[in-house]
């Protein structure tokens, strides 16, 4: 069943992130048994594959990076996505994870079969594992709508995660559909270079004052020189986000407050008022992603810049028509449109004991045990899993807390020579139950439609509680929640 000296062989899916952390502390654990496997010839996950023009983070850089890897040379204090992508890169050959990492190894299919899993990869390879962690995220298959005419259009159509480098903007009639995070940062980077460029919104979004600057060389030479400076600047960066926690519970002061601040935003920078009322959004700030920007209102009262707020109606061969009855005529279609609805699987299928697909037993709602483990699905474990997003703070700082409890889960295999973990049912519902009662209380749930919701309005992307809570309930596996295989 197991490696030399009783070592779970383990599979890692996806070299982003949380893959790449996984590693890493495998390795600091002195469990070499592991590879991750990646579909493509990079590491880096979201940060390889969203290269439009502006991709930043939304989290500070110093509380975007390991808490075992600072790096006192971030240039701005949110990071430009090469930098983060370079980050990665640097990392991974630091810890040397190179003889782990196993590219153009795409994931069809992980199927639990005699007592191990198997991963199917494209070309008809296969994997064995006694263990499997997903590190594939949520938030990665382009969602491209299937509008009316798509496909008679003559122009050039690219998602902005996949950017079309080779196509020059300069000059052309532009249309960006979409209004959200990816937008309002690439807007303002190719505004100044199209002839006409046409804004889609479908929904205004709550946008607070993003406050972005370089990082002198001086001050980067003080977190280089200076022992303690840059762990104490990221744990100053951490307090304040974790501050932010109580505005997204409903009913909070501090609530208010955010509304106060982007409306502020919003009245200095838009002097229109009919444009500043399409841009103020109907519900709530928190219960969609609150957005941070310096510059994209800046960027509305461009003269070459129009937002359109009426839907969509029709493509045609030379423009987009509109439920208005207007046509805007454009030879360049970008979508900004985000992600598919939060898959943490896709695109592979997962198959417990039984022939079992997990796609079945989230059927009538996605859930996990920690956040990242399923009855039924033994030594199956999954980073960033459901209910494992925030809204306040750095998803790092999630990423950690959960290697940190899978690494204790294998030493837990490997110490007490178990075949398999998999969570109790009724330790999983006790535990779902937790979290629908903490959802009751955030904003969250019931006050408006995203993507953090499934189809019947149940919020199974974020965490209902402090980030300092969740580490604190993942800081040691219970063993006595999971059902214990032993080993023959």
């Amino acid at each position: 069943m197991t490696q030399r000296g009783g070592t779970p062989e383990i599979a890692v899916l996806g070299a982003g992130l949380s893959g790449l952390c996984m590693g890493i502390q495998l390795k600091r654990a002195g469990i070499d048994s592991f590879t991750i496997l990646e579909k493509t010839d990079q590491v880096g996950g979201t940060w390889r594959d969203n290269t439009y023009p502006g991709v930043a983070c939304d989290v500070p850089s110093h509380l975007y990076s390991y808490s075992f890897e600072l790096n006192p040379d971030w240039s701005r204090v949110f990071p430009p996505g090469w930098e983060i992508q370079e980050y990665c890169e640097r990392t991974a050959t630091k810890y040397g994870l190179g003889p782990h990492l196993r590219f153009r190894s795409e994931i069809k299919r992980v199927e639990h079969h005699d007592g191990r899993w198997r991963i199917q990869l494209s070309g008809g390879k296969e994997v064995s594992a006694d263990v499997v962690v997903s590190a594939l995220g949520g938030l990665h298959k382009p969602n491209v709508p299937k509008l009316p005419g798509l496909d008679a259009f003559a122009g050039v159509h690219f998602h902005s995660a996949q950017w079309n480098h080779e196509h020059d903007l300069t000059g052309r009639r532009v249309a960006v559909i979409g209004s959200a995070a990816s937008a309002i940062q690439l807007v303002p980077q190719i505004a100044p270079a199209t002839e006409k460029l046409f804004l889609f919104q479908r929904t205004a979004n709550w946008i607070f004052p993003r406050n972005d600057r370089p990082y002198s060389q001086r001050a980067r030479r003080r977190f280089r020189r200076v022992p303690g400076l840059a762990r104490l600047h990221r744990w100053m960066i951490y307090g304040l986000l974790e501050s932010r926690y109580p505005a997204f519970k409903k009913g909070s002061w501090m609530s208010g407050f955010v509304e106060r601040q982007c409306r502020k935003h919003l009245d200095e920078a838009i002097s229109d008022p009919e444009l500043r009322s399409r841009l103020t959004p109907d519900y709530p700030p928190g219960c969609k992603r609150i957005l941070i920007s310096d510059d994209f209102y800046a960027s509305l009262e461009r003269e070459n810049l129009e937002l359109v707020t009426s839907g969509i109606e029709r493509m045609e061969p030379d423009g987009i028509v509109t439920a208005d009855g207007d046509k805007h005529h454009v030879d360049t279609i970008v979508f900004a449109t985000g992600f598919q609805p939060f898959n943490f699987l896709w695109p592979l299928e997962v198959v417990g004991p039984g022939g079992v697909a997990l796609s079945e037993v989230w059927r009538d709602g996605i859930r996990a045990h920690r956040t990242l483990a399923v009855p039924g699905f033994p030594n199956f474990f999954m980073l960033l899993g459901p209910n494992s997003g925030l809204g306040h703070n750095s998803v790092i700082f999630m990423i950690e807390s959960q290697v940190g409890y899978v690494v204790q889960c294998v030493r837990a295999l490997r110490a007490r020579r178990l075949a398999a973990l998999a969570p109790r049912a009724e330790a999983a519902q006790q535990f779902e139950a937790g979290i629908r009662d903490g959802m009751q209380k955030m904003i969250w749930e019931g006050s408006c439609k995203s993507w953090y919701q499934d189809d019947k309005g149940r919020v199974f992307a974020l965490w209902p509680g402090s980030s300092l809570r969740y580490w604190w309930s993942m800081r040691r596996p219970h063993l006595d929640e999971y059902e214990q295989q032993p080993s023959d």
